[in-house]
C-alpha cells in the first residue's frame, strides 16, 4: 500500500505532471491538479490527448517535479521523448522528485471527465528541503491561465498571466523568469 502523503499529496489540489501513453506507444505529459478529498484521489480532465490515452489504457503517473520550465513545456507543448524513461513499460519523466503510477477509472463527461486514481507503485527519487517560492507558484498559475488563453483567447486569461508575471519578476529566480519567457513564446507574445 502506498502512503501518498509520503509523496506530498495531501488534502486539496496538488499540482503534478501526469504522464500517459497512447495506443501507439507515444508518451504524453500534461500538468494536472490531483484532487484529494474525503479519502478520494482523482483528477478532472478535459477532453484531450491525456484523456484519450487514459480511456485507451487506464494507467497514469503523477510525476512530482520542481522545475518551472518543465511545467510550462508540458502545459503548452509536447515534451521531447528523451525526457522520458520507461518503468514497467510506462513513461515517466526523468527529472522527478518522485512518481506514483495509478490505475484509473474514468467517469466520462461531455467536456470534462473525472478520473479516479488508485496508487499501484511509486518511488521517491529525491528528498530536498525547498521553501515556498512565490515566483515558482506564480509560474504554475500563469501556465494554467495560458492553457485557457491558448484555447479561448479571452483577455481575462492574458490579464492573469500578466499579473503572475509581475510576481515572477519580483519573487522568482532565473529559472522562473526563463519559464515565463518560454510561456510568452508559446502563446505567441513577444516580451
Amino acid at each position: 500500500m502506498i502512503d501518498i502523503e509520503e509523496y506530498g499529496i495531501h488534502e486539496g489540489i496538488s499540482e503534478i505532471i501526469l504522464t500517459t501513453i497512447s495506443p501507439g506507444g507515444v508518451p504524453n505529459a500534461a500538468p494536472m491538479g490531483l484532487h484529494r478529498k474525503d479519502g478520494r484521489l482523482f483528477a478532472r480532465i478535459y477532453n484531450s490527448k491525456t484523456l484519450d490515452n487514459i480511456l485507451s489504457k487506464p494507467i497514469a503517473a503523477a510525476n512530482i517535479v520542481d522545475d518551472p520550465v518543465l511545467f510550462v513545456q508540458s502545459a503548452l507543448s509536447d515534451i521531447e521523448s528523451e525526457r522520458f524513461e520507461l518503468v514497467d513499460s510506462f513513461p515517466l519523466l526523468k527529472d522527478t522528485l518522485g512518481w506514483i503510477i495509478f490505475d484509473c477509472t474514468c467517469k466520462k463527461g461531455e467536456n470534462i471527465s473525472v478520473v479516479e486514481l488508485s496508487p499501484v507503485k511509486g518511488k521517491i527519487t529525491a528528498r530536498k528541503l525547498q521553501p515556498i517560492n512565490r515566483g515558482f507558484n506564480a509560474v504554475i498559475e500563469a501556465a494554467i491561465h495560458a492553457t485557457r488563453y491558448v484555447v479561448l483567447k479571452e483577455q481575462k486569461y492574458f490579464d492573469c498571466i500578466e499579473y503572475y508575471n509581475s510576481i515572477v519578476k519580483k519573487c522568482g529566480g532565473e529559472r522562473e523568469k526563463n519559464a515565463m519567457r518560454l510561456l510568452y513564446e508559446f502563446i505567441g507574445i513577444q516580451k
